[in-house]
């Protein structure tokens, strides 16, 4: 299904990326600013897509029907290869991740639990 996602969010990005700006005055351009406010919406978007279709687990907000109840898993979780932050980078479309550190200095930490509702 995000594989799905990916390509089409993939496929905004390069239209996008032949956006004319018709207005090229120097005084407050309306113009330019949406098609600012444009690039970075797609740039979370592909963010977004990206880091969501590579996390292979459900985790708080990130429900991944395809990962409930897996060997390993604990209410679609995979805190063993998943417990990490990811990030995204515009350069080169690349994914990389960065330990989650849970002994914070200035609060008092706790261990992580599954969603409940």
């Amino acid at each position: 299904m995000l594989e799905k996602g990916v390509t089409k969010i993939n496929e905004v990005a390069e239209r996008a990326r032949s956006i004319q700006i018709g207005d090229k005055s120097k005084v407050f351009n309306t113009a330019r600013i949406e098609a600012l406010e444009l690039e970075n919406l797609i740039e979370v978007a592909v963010a977004t897509m990206v880091s969501a279709e590579a996390r292979k687990e459900t985790r708080g907000a990130h429900d991944r029907a395809d990962f409930h109840d897996r060997p390993g898993f604990v209410n679609g979780r995979d805190d063993q290869n998943w417990l990490k932050h990811s990030l995204w980078y515009k350069e080169g479309n690349r994914l990389d991740y960065k330990p989650v550190n849970l002994q914070p200095l200035t609060v008092e930490s706790f261990a992580p639990k599954a969603r409940t509702y």
